[in-house]
């Protein structure tokens, strides 16, 4: 029998014969499948890869569901010592939009401005200096893009465009 385990010969038939370290490696790979296709729950409307980009690093993602259709809420977070990021997107069913998207616009604590061509409407606005939002509405859909962040530092505008830039992303994927 040669050392690759296959013998050959007048009236031998090939056959391999693993060593067991080959066999426990196979076994061992086997039994892990099913873990490896447990992946984290994914957000319907924003990967971790484009949170990673807008929040400027990786992030941890957390995915609540409402107990039935569609809707959810996605936070994407990022922490580096003692600053904190975050994104969080929320998409909720109306069961009467005009009069239930009142609570969403409620959400803006300062003065809100209308947003074109994001949604059927959108407005944008500051939850005080360190987060920006866009309140919106597609159909009977109203979601909320909120972005957070402990950075006394950083500017307001350029959380500002993240916030849209997402914002019209979901709006596109509502429609």
């Amino acid at each position: 029998m040669s050392r690759t385990g296959l013998s050959c010969g007048a009236g031998n038939s090939a056959r391999q014969d693993w060593p067991p370290h080959n066999f426990r490696l196979a076994l061992a790979l086997l039994l892990a499948l099913p873990a490896m296709g447990q992946a984290a729950e994914a957000c319907p409307w924003l990967n971790a890869a484009t949170a990673s980009g807008i929040l400027g690093g990786p992030v941890a993602i957390t995915v609540t569901r409402a107990n039935s259709g569609d809707d959810a809420t996605c936070n994407f977070a990022l922490r580096e010592g003692s600053l904190v990021q975050e994104l969080r997107i929320e998409v909720e069913t109306m069961r009467s939009p005009a009069k239930d998207f009142a609570s969403y616009v409620a959400r803006c604590h300062s003065t809100a401005v209308p947003l074109k061509a994001i949604g059927n409407e959108a407005l944008a606005c500051s939850d005080g200096q360190l987060a920006e939002q866009v309140v919106g509405r597609v159909r009977d859909r109203a979601f909320l893009v909120r972005i957070s962040t402990t950075d006394r530092s950083g500017q307001q505008t350029v959380l500002r465009d993240k916030v849209r830039k997402i914002a019209e992303q979901v709006a596109g994927i509502l429609f």
